[in-house]
């Protein structure tokens, strides 16, 4: 195994193999679960046994037995399935969803490179047990037939191979090809020697043309028309229509290809690579940016009318280019919420069995693309919120039933794209959240005085439960009760710029509201000024921008507020929260009212400056803690303007932070 850190080419087969594994084993996840309400559905069947196989050969390429090893034994229940030798139950379930969980614990030690062996015994008889009551074993007479097409022993491929290489003239014309006549040439290519293969994959195409010509001969070798007629017809097809494939071998994977559902057409780039050419595109903003601010001077200034109008011509073109790239990159980011929500109906079946619930999962809006840097950190957060509904959100069968609900309780998961936000919300039908006994245990923990609780609204009680600590849980489970989740739930999404948020009623249900931006790299802002800075407000959190009338600010429970419309609007003067000077015109000013789901926030601004694309840099060690600021951006004329941090800034207002300027 050392020799993957050794040769280049190697090592990217090894990455290859890694990638490639996970993605079969979350595909193996969630038709694992599928199957369970559709245990007749051979084409899913047939689907996880290809999925088992792949991963079975590959692992045994790579060396990683452990892996092979218990593959094979699920491989071998599922053909049974797939033979109707054995029905789908949920013990089988259980014992596949077993061996997933192996293979995934595996495949991350193989990451670790911790090759050391681990306990999977108890599951390796399980299998057994399964593979027993299916009927008489493989060997018998009257399977001995079928395992001609079928058996995966390394014996029937080798003498299959001898077979035809000895004897050129049974190869008569093209023929067409079974499934099974597919998995054994798929067999008798894993099976090769593995320093064989090694070497085609530094360089030696020899034996790569032999294994291709062998596999082709044993594909016209084995033929049965009678017992998989429609294999057949689907396998001939497919190759007819194939005209550019040089070989049998890429005829085949065409059929493989038609036959397994798969999404859109992809191909794997390194983040690294999108990261790096994520950078470039923001330079090249950056660029623009600079190029608009001279032509705008120029122009104003009225020199030289041609060049102004040739180079304001070349901004237009280098404007709409810079566009089309950034688009093309941060679609290349873009991923389908389905990859986040993909481990949920594992979780909910999982937690379902440990609290003796009946939980239904529904899941919409999956479709809805989002950042992959942000679906990676989003994983954490999602699998506490749901753990939360099981446990603290959806009753027990009997209560359920007793308050004229339905027996089984629903979680539901759905994704919608608003603007330039994506908008998640996890909601049980459960009990609701109990503001009283919110606010019972938040005086207890001295989270909150009396006087406190009594003027608070229904949304700030709710947003007690994400304090360190807090939970109204009486007994502590592996899930819930230990006072520990929640706090880090809404630090994780305040770290995506995020925001979480609550709608419950007593008895009826609670939602979770997670509000993130798109993408975290470049974004429209609102450039404004403070005293003599420039800085930059988010477009997306922006509602409305309104002139106001000093003499119209009033102050309730010592902060100042100001009426706009039918609402009252908390207001933040940034000149103080900033801790810069006093505004020098105080009745020319703006309010820009930002709003982050419920929560609507006025920020008093001097001057509004416009509108602009801006980069996203990080504002490092030094002033990455500092409340309020987001990060920083460059404008065209090269000055550098920090970026608000609006989530915060309402977060700090609304949980009265001294941070936050009081009326005294």
């Amino acid at each position: 195994m050392t020799n993957f850190e050794q040769d280049k080419e190697i090592q990217e087969l090894f990455d290859s193999f890694l990638i490639e594994t996970e993605e079969l084993l979350d595909s193996i996840s969630s038709d694992l679960m599928v199957l369970e309400s559709n245990a007749e559905d051979i084409e899913l069947l047939n689907r996880l046994f290809r999925s088992f196989h792949t991963i079975k050969g590959t692992s045994s390429f790579m060396g990683v037995d452990s892996m092979a090893s218990i593959t094979h034994q699920a491989e071998d229940v599922l053909n049974k399935l797939r033979r109707s030798e054995l029905k789908v139950n949920l013990n089988i379930i259980d014992v596949l969803l077993e061996v997933h969980d192996w293979l995934k614990l595996l495949l991350d030690r193989v990451k670790a490179r911790n090759f050391e062996p681990v306990d999977y015994s108890k599951t390796l008889e399980a299998l057994a047990k399964i593979d027993k009551r299916g009927g008489e074993p493989d060997d018998e007479p009257q399977k001995a037939k079928e395992d001609e097409q079928t058996n995966d022993s390394p014996k029937t491929q080798e003498s299959a191979l001898e077979a035809v290489l000895s004897d050129p003239d049974l190869v008569k014309k093209p023929g067409d090809f079974t499934q099974a006549e597919i998995d054994l040439i798929d067999d008798a290519f894993l099976e090769v020697n593995r320093q064989l293969y090694l070497d085609v994959i530094i360089g030696t195409n020899y034996v790569k043309d032999n294994i291709s010509e062998a596999t082709e001969k044993i594909a016209l070798h084995k033929k049965d028309e009678e017992s998989e007629k429609d294999a057949d017809e689907k396998a001939s097809k497919a190759i007819s229509k194939s005209k550019t494939a040089t070989s049998p071998m890429q005829a085949l994977e065409s059929v493989k290809a038609k036959e397994q559902k798969t999404g859109s057409e992809t191909i794997r780039v390194d983040i690294n690579r999108v990261e790096a050419l994520m950078n470039l595109s923001g330079e090249l903003v950056l660029g623009r940016n600079r190029i608009s601010q001279i032509s705008e001077s120029i122009a104003l200034e009225g020199k030289e009318k041609e060049l102004t109008r040739e180079l304001l011509e070349a901004t237009a073109q280098i404007d709409f280019v810079t566009s089309e790239i950034q688009t093309a990159v941060m679609r290349m980011r873009m991923v389908p919420v389905a990859k986040l929500y993909q481990k949920a109906p594992r979780m909910i079946r999982d937690l379902s069995k440990e609290f003796n619930k009946k939980i239904n999962l529904v899941v919409k809006g999956e479709e809805t693309e989002i950042d992959r840097g942000i679906i990676d950190e989003l994983n954490n957060p999602l699998v506490h919120l749901l753990r939360n509904s099981c446990d603290h959100g959806i009753e027990s069968t009997e209560e359920r039933l007793s308050k004229g609900k339905p027996a089984d309780g629903t979680v539901t998961l759905d994704a919608e794209q608003e603007g330039n936000a994506i908008v998640l919300r996890i909601t049980d039908d459960g009990k609701g959240l109990d503001t009283e006994k919110i606010l019972d245990k938040a005086i207890q923990r001295e989270l909150i005085t009396q006087e406190q609780a009594a003027q608070m609204s229904k949304r700030e009680i709710f947003q007690l439960i994400f304090q360190p600590g807090f939970s109204t849980s009486a007994v502590v489970t592996n899930v819930s009760g230990r006072g520990v989740g929640m706090d880090v739930v809404k630090t994780n999404i305040q770290n995506l710029k995020g925001i979480i948020d609550i709608e419950s009623e007593e008895g009826k249900f609670t939602t979770f509201i997670i509000k993130l931006p798109l993408t975290l790299a470049i974004i429209q802002g609102l450039l404004v000024r403070v005293g003599t800075n420039a800085f930059a407000v988010p477009l997306s959190s922006v509602i409305e921008v309104v002139a106001f009338d000093e003499s119209k600010i009033y102050s309730i429970n010592h902060k100042e507020v100001i009426r706009l419309r039918e609402d009252i609007l908390p207001l933040v003067r940034m000149n103080k929260f900033l801790n810069l000077k006093e505004f020098v015109k105080k009745n020319n000013q703006y309010i820009v009212v930002v709003g982050i789901g419920l929560m609507r926030v006025g920020l008093i601004v001097e001057e509004l400056l416009g509108q602009q694309e801006i980069v996203i840099k990080s504002l490092g060690d030094y002033l990455g803690t500092v409340k309020g600021l987001a990060g920083s951006t460059i404008l065209g004329d090269g000055k550098v303007v920090m970026i608000i941090d609006v989530p915060e800034l309402v977060e700090l207002c609304f949980s009265n932070s001294d941070l936050i300027n009081f009326v005294s």
